[in-house]
């Protein structure tokens, strides 16, 4: 009977570190989410002041102001992708119960 129940909490116990395993992934996933949406701001804003506040930038309809809003719709998608790759890590996890290998603990 010992057996057994050492049997038992070793598993319990096994289970509670997995839990504390994906908690503390969806806690640093969540925190790099977060961060890379700051630093995408902070990129945008500084892009904006720099793209569109220049002395003699154009005004609207004026044919040589693409080129900032083509510079600025490249930075955008690049940043976007980022914050992309963070919010794809935690809606799998979230909607699908898909997480990355490193957690799955042989239990598969």
């Amino acid at each position: 009977m010992n057996d057994t129940i050492r049997t038992l909490l070793a598993a319990a116990s096994e289970t509670a570190a997995r839990r504390e395993a994906r908690a503390a992934w969806v806690k640093a996933t969540a925190a790099q989410w977060r961060a890379a949406q700051r630093a995408m701001d902070e990129r945008l804003d500084e892009a904006v002041d720099r793209l569109f506040s220049a002395p003699g930038f154009p005004g609207e309809g004026d044919q040589n102001g693409g080129g900032a809003e083509e510079e600025f719709e490249r930075l955008f998608d690049e940043e976007e992708a980022k914050v992309e790759a963070f919010r794809k890590l935690l809606t799998d996890v979230a909607q699908r119960d898909v997480w990355p290998r490193e957690l799955y603990f042989g239990q598969i």
